[in-house]
């Protein structure tokens, strides 16, 4: 099982998203409208379009992790990337027919993609290990098996271990076998001078691309008051991730005792997920007053078609066993990368908005603003793989969803003000509350996320230009590994997450 209960995350958005202005506004728009964005977040909000529009958005960003893990907090444990993204795409067709206060006014239509998530991460730990090694979760999962099977049956690891020489079977005076790893501290020996007491180890998780959203959206207008929309969704993953894993002899405080059969091991797995999704958005928005609007939205569980595909590879030196040796995961596969292909249903997700427009409003070259806020209720721990050939495999990360995630609340508040006709400066605020439950696997992590932002617009006549720039920052936990014994699972890393976007949406009227 390749497949992992973090990757539930993935699929779940914790960052604004959309053009500049949106993002400029903390994310917040479920009760505003008026804005492309809308299409991906409350549908409704198109049918205030009464122009047609194209626009087109660009943007960078950077993100920095710096690491605890095991006590070190100081080397090897910073991460940093930096990305070039294009955050949205689309056209908005506008019919105008104008016919009153109790009829359809106009029906809008949209087309064009959204980055819901950014993948590009770097995350890197280090720390000194006296308990175990990596590989000892390669052992957990070749207990009961035969030479054979630990040669054959895991490519992606023990396979790779086992033909290096770090895998070994360790014979017992009594003549007795068992699954042994020869960087683990805990190994078994029958020599008091052949020993190993801790390791260095090393962790690096590098992962690129993002989650696009492809978004259809029609909403009507009825007598310039009610608005009522609807999307058809299909997400597209394109997901990367590098995992690096370096352990090195650390016996007798950080040493490295020669000749005791290791010295080092640097494992390396290479992952390339694709998949397509399909969702549906619905929403509502209504102007209670010429100053004041609601809106609401539900968008139904996503359902996801993945496909996975790994590689891997591993140089040992175990010194004086088999020295130094290098094996691919296509010397066990023949050739071939090792590939699943499963699905995955997001959790459903409900979410309400409010506006307030204050100054004179009488006409658009008039200073004006709105303060708008959003609230967001979803269910993280309610996500579902589906594998149909793996069910004993899906029942396990079923139930570690459920026990590591929780029902989370998000709010997002965003503020306008439009001076001197052309002009506009916004700013904004978002709070994505902890999805994790706490206990001791979580390591008692708060990862609520906060996101601070701000932007400025200019408008003239059919063209316009916004730029925004966000500041997310946050906690989270990362886990090298666990194993079957929990006396040698360590503690989680907590990672101190930031990131900046900086966003420009350039947009035509037609």
């Amino acid at each position: 099982m390749a497949q992992s209960s973090n990757d539930a995350l993935l699929y779940s958005p914790n960052q604004p998203f959309g053009t500049a202005r949106a993002q400029s506004l903390g994310g917040a728009g479920i009760g505003l409208g008026g804005d492309y964005s809308s299409a991906h977040s409350n549908p409704a909000g198109i049918g205030m379009f009464k122009t047609g529009e194209f626009l087109i958005s660009a943007g960078l960003g950077l993100t920095n992790n710096s690491s605890n893990y095991l006590g070190n907090n100081q080397l090897d444990n910073k991460g940093n990337k930096t990305n070039f993204q294009m955050p949205s795409i689309g056209v908005i067709f506008a019919s105008n027919k104008g016919t009153g206060e109790h009829a359809w006014n106009n029906v809008s239509f949209s087309l064009g993609y959204t980055r819901m998530a950014n993948y590009n991460n770097k995350i890197a730990v280090a720390g000194y290990n006296d308990k175990s090694s990596f590989s000892d979760s390669w052992v957990d999962q070749m207990w009961y098996d035969n030479v054979e099977a630990i040669k054959n049956n895991y490519p992606l690891g023990g396979s790779l271990g086992y033909r290096a020489g770090l895998i070994d079977l360790f014979k017992h005076t009594n003549g007795t076998e068992e699954v042994m790893s020869n960087a683990s501290p805990q190994r078994p020996t029958n020599s008091p001078t052949d020993y190993l007491t801790a390791v260095q180890q090393r962790g690096i998780v590098e992962t690129r691309g993002g989650l696009n959203e492809f978004a259809f959206a029609v909403a009507g207008n009825y007598g310039n008051r009610l608005y009522i929309g609807g999307s058809l969704n299909v997400p597209s993953v394109n997901y990367r991730e590098d995992f690096t894993v370096m352990e090195d002899d650390a016996t007798d405080n950080g040493g490295n005792r020669p000749n005791n059969d290791f010295g080092y091991f640097d494992y390396r797995q290479f992952l390339k997920r694709t998949g397509l999704g399909i969702g549906a958005k619905i929403g509502v928005l209504y102007k209670a007053t010429p100053r004041f609007r609601l809106g609401g939205a539900f968008h139904t569980p996503t359902y996801y078609s993945l496909h996975d595909s790994y590689t891997a590879d591993i140089e040992v030196n175990t010194e004086n066993y088999m020295g130094k040796q290098y094996v691919h995961s296509n010397d066990v596969t023949n050739g071939y990368p090792v590939e699943y292909d499963y699905n995955y249903v997001t959790p459903l997700r409900a979410m309400a908005g409010v506006t307030y427009f204050f100054g004179d409003i009488t006409h658009v070259s008039n200073t004006q603003g709105f303060i708008t806020a959003d609230y967001e209720y979803v269910n993280q721990s309610s996500g579902k793989f589906k594998m149909s050939n793996a069910r004993n495999d899906e029942k396990v990360l079923n139930e570690n969803i459920s026990a590591i995630y929780k029902a989370v609340s998000n709010v997002r508040v965003g503020a306008e003000l439009k001076f001197a006709t052309l002009y506009a400066v916004r700013a904004g605020f978002a709070w994505y509350g902890n999805p994790y439950s706490n206990d001791a696997y979580n390591a008692n992590t708060d990862a609520s996320r906060k996101v601070y932002s701000a932007g400025f617009g200019y408008r003239n006549k059919g063209l316009y230009a916004d730029l925004a720039y966000s500041y997310s920052q946050g906690n989270d936990r990362y886990r090298l590994y666990t194993s079957n014994v929990p006396a040698l699972t360590p503690a989680a890393a907590t990672l101190d997450y930031t990131r900046s976007n900086v966003v420009l949406t350039m947009g035509l009227k037609f």
